[in-house]
């Protein structure tokens, strides 16, 4: 599997568009919270307090708020890299990577597996980028500092994980299907949009099936947890059934990708 990552490091190696995003992705994770910390002490610095209430006091990147706030906001980002994995898949068919790959001997199921450790490396290192923003910010602007809640809500980053691992994984079938990365950027934003309407066009009976299309339960390993500051309930913990839902599409998108390259004339 080394071997196999190292081969695919090699060739995204040589795009210029792959270390662009990939660097303005991890900007991104560590600017975000700072960017926040600076608008709410730009609030105060204009008088903007609610009540006699300091803009700066509102948690959302104190420990624990910080763990589920952050990942959710930083789940909108994950395009950045499903861009790299566009990219990369349809590169090898364009020029015909893939092709002499397997006549110099890597399988179809190699081709597979080498992508597959890029998307993990990618969704590793991004967990981990998160979660070290997360502890240092929470170090930093957490009040009154109990280090028995630090990392209570911190299981919001393997949720995190989950959902990159697995929409990179969506995307990576959909380059498959499509090949060409104009078209499967175009489908991969029509997608959702065609999800929510189907899910909108439901019958009330029938609105739970809602819960189990893809995207969706990608939506549900973290609900939006912003409510909580004004006084609405969240759903404040990862639900076992949205996990189980995503783990069985991976399976499925990937078994769907090796069907399709199987029966590919590559």
């Amino acid at each position: 599997m080394l071997r196999l990552l190292k081969i695919d490091l090699t060739k995204l190696a040589n795009y210029r568009a792959f270390n662009v995003l990939i660097g303005l992705y991890a900007v991104l994770i560590v600017s975000i919270p700072i960017s926040v910390i600076e608008f709410l002490k730009w609030l105060k610095v204009k008088g903007a307090e609610f009540e006699g209430f300091d803009p700066m006091k509102i948690p959302v990147l104190h420990f624990t708020d910080i763990w589920q706030n952050t990942t959710y906001v930083y789940t909108f980002l994950r395009f950045f890299l499903a861009i790299v994995i566009i990219l990369s898949v349809s590169n090898e068919f364009s020029y015909k990577t893939i092709r002499q790959n397997i006549i110099d001997g890597l399988s179809r199921v190699d081709f597979i597996k080498s992508k597959l450790a890029t998307i993990l490396l990618l969704s590793f290192g991004s967990a981990a980028l998160v979660f070290f923003t997360c502890l240092i910010t929470g170090l930093i602007y957490t009040p009154n500092l109990d280090y028995g809640d630090i990392f209570v809500g911190s299981e919001f980053v393997f949720a995190y994980f989950l959902d990159l691992f697995a929409f990179l994984i969506f995307t990576f079938f959909l380059t498959v299907l499509f090949k060409r990365s104009a078209l499967t950027v175009f489908m991969l934003l029509l997608y959702r949009p065609i999800e929510l309407t189907i899910i909108g066009l439901l019958p009330d009976n029938w609105d739970f099936i809602g819960d189990y299309f893809p995207m969706q339960a990608l939506t549900r390993l973290i609900e939006i947890p912003f409510p909580r500051y004004w006084f609405q309930e969240i759903q404040d913990y990862i639900a076992f059934d949205a996990v189980a839902v995503v783990l069985v599409y991976i399976v499925l998108f990937v078994a769907a990708i090796h069907y399709k390259l199987k029966n590919s004339d590559l």
